[in-house]
């Protein structure tokens, strides 16, 4: 299943990418007002068979009675309702131990990098700039990964830890225990 999320639901796209569904944003369309994002995410939509989430109502209702466009109202705030709105309106099944397979920034592939390209790495620049010791961190982590189209690279370091916590504690219940 393939997503497109207005501009309202940032992190749930974000979120839905980390559990590897490809998930379009209109955060990374620029140069539109709101009517002509609108009517760009409606052909967007249907041109890519693409599911519309939105917490617009009126682009709900156009999405799905003028275009018949598949697409879910989300009407709750905090991200991990927003998640299971969306698991339960199209019966998905959330990994508990999601896979990286998905750029959560960009929604580009993920590939295993070598060490060669995490070296010469913006992260790996950014962390040599706050004086961590760059050969210790290199072997403290088993798997890298890079994304195809923005070439971020990404570990699973404690973030990882922490959605894997997420996944498993807050997603695929009827009632999420909330912090």
């Amino acid at each position: 299943m393939k997503f497109l999320a207005d501009r309202m639901l940032g992190r749930l796209s974000s979120w839905l990418r980390i559990l590897g569904y490809d998930t379009l944003s209109a955060n990374s369309f620029v140069g539109f007002s709101n009517a002509a994002e609108d009517t760009y995410m409606l052909k967007i939509s249907d041109l890519e068979r693409r599911t519309l989430l939105t917490r617009d109502a009126q682009l709900h209702m156009r999405a799905k009675q003028k275009y018949g466009i598949p697409t879910l109202l989300v009407d709750d705030g905090h991200v991990i309702h927003q998640l299971n709105q969306v698991r339960e309106g199209f019966s998905l099944v959330f990994p508990e131990h999601p896979e990286a397979v998905r750029c959560n920034i960009c929604n580009g592939m993920l590939h295993s990098a070598s060490i060669i390209e995490v070296l010469k790495s913006q992260e790996i620049a950014m962390l040599r700039a706050k004086d961590v010791d760059i050969e210790k961190f290199i072997q403290k982590y088993d798997d890298y990964y890079k994304c195809d189209s923005c070439e971020k690279v990404f570990w699973k370091g404690q973030h990882w830890r922490n959605i894997l916590e997420i996944t498993r504690c807050h997603l695929n219940c009827r009632d999420p225990v909330l912090h």
